[in-house]
């Protein structure tokens, strides 16, 4: 049984001041990031760098530091995972500008073991909001807390609005919980639906995946500019071994096993494209310089006969809850999968 789980968290915020969160040009994520990094660190990182050109360097695998462990690439930079995912808000969830009095909300979740710092998550976002987020640090309150289920959109709540208590989350996503939705033809028409082929001898389905923001995949070690299915699945069953070994204290994924889904993946064809490439860059006060977050938005529309999609649907289920390609953390990298609606006619 794969031995991830996920628990998301939904934090509904007040803005105090103007606050630019920059959801049209896909800034949201790393200022929310950014000021959730700097707070962490300052409050609780038992090895907080000195300041300069040439910080003091944190332990590698940050041994006795919660913080580190969570924000800071560990023993293997690039191989390990972050313990947590940032989901921010996207275009049309909420304005580039929250006026004084209106309210937001953004989404963590954290995987397997780094839920015992839930805690931490939850004190440092009211001090983000005291000290100011984005271009001139827009001020926020924290109102609540919740915990849902990014399916059914159950909600479950930790901190209420006018509360200081904060109740221990039970809603948490674990591999049954995405093998019931995917087994469910009616939840929220996850199932994909019929597609028949110009000039093909049979019917496919298909699958439409939503790049709601940038997604940033990295194929034999170039950048990815189409969102072609077996790369982009490689990226997604890699991350999720990762963080089930690293999280879940789940035995890697043998060889075998995952060659035998990929071979599946192959069979998928990308049909349909509405995607583009947008450039966002974020600074980085470690490094001195700016990051890349650059990738693909949009939506494409995937087809394969119906026996192949039975194995891919569950770790596709599972890319909507954890995200899939670079700087998940600072909120790159969300799907969803939807089924394609209605039958149209393509030449292949």
């Amino acid at each position: 049984m794969f031995s991830l789980t996920s628990t998301h968290l939904r934090f509904v915020c007040e803005a105090t001041t103007a606050l630019r969160l920059e959801t049209s040009t896909f800034r949201a994520g790393q200022n929310l990031r950014g000021a959730l990094g700097q707070v962490m660190t300052r409050a609780y990182c038992a090895h907080t760098p000195t300041p300069g050109p040439s910080p003091v360097a944190k332990p590698a695998t940050g041994e006795g530091c919660p913080i580190c462990w969570l924000l800071a690439a560990n023993e293997h930079p690039g191989q390990e995972r972050r313990g947590y995912a940032l989901v921010p808000p996207f275009d049309g969830q909420s304005p580039d500008v929250v006026s004084p009095g209106n309210r937001f909300e953004f989404g963590l979740t954290l995987f397997g073991s780094a839920l015992q710092f839930l805690p931490y998550f939850v004190l440092a976002v009211p001090e983000m909001g005291r000290l100011g987020v984005g271009v001139g640090r827009g001020k926020f309150a924290l109102k609540s807390v919740w915990a849902e289920n990014p399916f059914s959109r159950a909600r479950e709540c930790l901190l209420a609005e006018g509360d200081n208590l904060v109740h221990t989350p039970t809603l948490t996503m674990t591999h049954a919980d995405v093998m019931n939705a995917a087994s469910q033809s009616d939840l929220r028409g996850l199932r994909p639906s019929p597609l028949r082929f110009g000039g093909a001898s049979q019917d496919l389905e298909g699958l439409t995946i939503q790049f709601l923001t940038p997604t940033r995949l990295i194929e034999e070690g170039k950048l990815a500019q189409a969102p072609a299915f077996d790369a982009l699945f490689a990226r997604l069953l890699k991350r999720l071994d990762e963080l089930a070994e690293q999280f879940g204290n789940g035995a890697r994924r043998g060889m075998d096993a995952a060659q035998s889904l990929q071979r599946v993946a192959e069979r998928v064809r990308l049909v349909e494209q509405e995607t583009r490439w947008v450039e966002v860059f974020s600074g980085s006060s470690r490094r001195g310089a700016a990051s890349p977050l650059s990738g693909l938005v949009g939506r494409a529309v995937y087809a394969a006969p119906p026996e192949v999609w039975s194995p891919l649907l569950p770790w596709l289920l599972w890319g909507q809850l954890a995200q899939v390609g670079k700087s998940t953390v600072k909120g790159n990298g969300v799907i969803k999968v939807t089924r394609r609606l209605g039958c149209q006619s393509f030449k292949i």
